[in-house]
């Protein structure tokens, strides 16, 4: 399939952004832990147009050429409209392409793309750019309370100081406005912290803290000559008390790997990430939408399943099913955790493990998802009858449970066949009381 090039002229004045997505998991006394969830940030362009008929109908042309959407297309940011020169695979990210008419045909509109933007970041060292004067600050506090208001309104914060937060306005020129995007880019938005000093000039304290960003997306007005216009909210972080740890962190991220082995290849999928390909294990696992619920693991004798979530948009599931039945049935399925190493992209081997396998049942279809339980006969177990080891105690993994049989109002059992006797539940002792708990050998 060949790709179009989008190169229709767009006004001066249009804007961008940057996002990435980050998970934060908050801790005691303000501490927190952080991991991104994608590798690469999702860039978007949003772009206004002053046009006569022709022109007008060139954009509807291309935009029914895409299929409003679905096809892919190309854009290059030049540099005369601020950009960095690179070309981008992007696709419509609107439903409908309005318009505004006037007289003879003339009309303004503005289109929005999205794409994944892989390009290599130069880092700057610090954000040491020169802001405006005016800027926002607060402290904050993380106080629990009561989800009901009652006379006892208890609260609890484990703050000992309060965080500091800040919100910084900048208008660049495009040298410097391109350096806070490869700024933001290599912190990958919420999640590296980084060292600032809040400048007596612009009325701060003259000392420098530890932050992050307070935001995973950075918008960007475009001006003339590429003249931007933004603002930076940042909020100070407590730092780990082991810096091996943090710098670690940085490094090393956990990613999820799901594999249905069906008949005729297997489904394999890298969850919710603009990474596009990880390989693992000789097989390559696509980044796609991935969903599945709470994984549970247990002692019962219960069958465990775990909900499944996967896209259906394009209609690969569907055509699995319409071209090879329903082979996605009792077809084996493993969900594996590994952790990649952000700066070359390769997993960590010896790392890796299972969090969950067993085979697919109760398929459901739609336009948008596939549903699918991951059911583990046995609670996990992947005998049918237990092993039993040779020695005095009791075996039974639960006090009071089906394989016990003791139903009186004892709270506790050591599993010994004393106790056992005690309870008056001898025919349930499952353990070998003749056998020597331990032998001496003299030689």
């Amino acid at each position: 399939m060949t790709i179009p090039v989008f190169d229709a002229d767009y006004q001066s004045a249009y804007s961008t952004a940057l996002e990435f997505k980050t998970q934060i998991n908050e801790k005691m006394l303000g501490y927190e832990q952080r991991y991104p969830v994608w590798t690469y940030p999702k860039r978007t362009f949003t772009l206004n147009f002053d046009k006569d008929f022709s022109d007008r109908q060139a954009l509807e042309n291309f935009f029914i050429a895409t299929k409003g959407g679905e096809l892919p297309f190309y854009f290059d940011w030049t540099e005369e409209k601020g950009g960095n020169s690179k070309r981008y695979l992007c696709y419509f990210d609107m439903n409908s392409f309005d318009q505004k008419i006037y007289d003879y045909g003339f009309s303004e509109s503005e289109m929005t793309f999205v794409c994944t933007d892989k390009n290599p970041v130069t880092a700057t060292d610090t954000l040491d750019f020169w802001h405006d004067a005016e800027s926002d600050f607060s402290i904050t506090y993380k106080t629990l309370k009561d989800e009901t208001y009652t006379a006892q309104n208890n609260r609890k914060t484990y703050q000992n100081q309060p965080l500091k937060k800040w919100k910084l306005y900048f208008k660049k020129t495009a040298e410097f406005r391109k350096k806070a995007e490869s700024f933001f880019t290599a912190k990958r938005g919420k999640f590296k912290s980084f060292s600032w000093t809040w400048d007596s000039s612009k009325g701060g304290d003259g000392l420098t803290y530890n932050v992050r960003f307070d935001t995973d997306v950075l918008n960007l007005s475009v001006f003339d000559y590429g003249f931007g216009e933004f603002s930076l909210d940042i909020i100070e972080v407590r730092s780990s008390e082991n810096p091996l740890t943090e710098t670690a962190k940085d490094e090393i991220i956990p990613r999820k790997l799901l594999k249905l082995d069906i008949n005729g290849g297997a489904v394999c999928i890298l969850d919710n990430e603009t990474l596009e390909s990880l390989e693992y294990d000789g097989t390559e696992y696509l980044g796609a939408p991935l969903k599945h619920g709470e994984i549970k693991h247990d002692d019962n004798s219960s069958v465990s399943k775990l909900n499944i979530e996967i896209s259906n948009v394009n209609q690969a599931i569907s055509g699995i099913i319409g071209n090879r039945g329903d082979v996605i049935t009792n077809a084996d399925a493993v969900l594996t955790l590994v952790f990649l190493n952000v700066n070359t992209n390769e997993i960590l081997s010896g790392y890796e493990k299972i969090l969950f396998c067993g085979k697919c049942n109760n398929l459901a279809l739609d336009c948008e998802k596939a549903s699918v339980n991951i059911e583990t006969n046995l609670g996990g177990y992947e005998k049918t009858a237990p092993v039993i080891k040779y020695r005095p105690s009791c075996q039974v993994r639960r006090f009071k449970d089906c394989r016990c049989g003791y139903n009186g109002n004892a709270a506790s059992c050591d599993r010994t066949f004393a106790r056992c006797t005690e309870l008056g539940n001898v025919l349930n002792f499952r353990g070998f009381p003749s056998c020597v708990l331990e032998t001496v050998i003299r030689v």
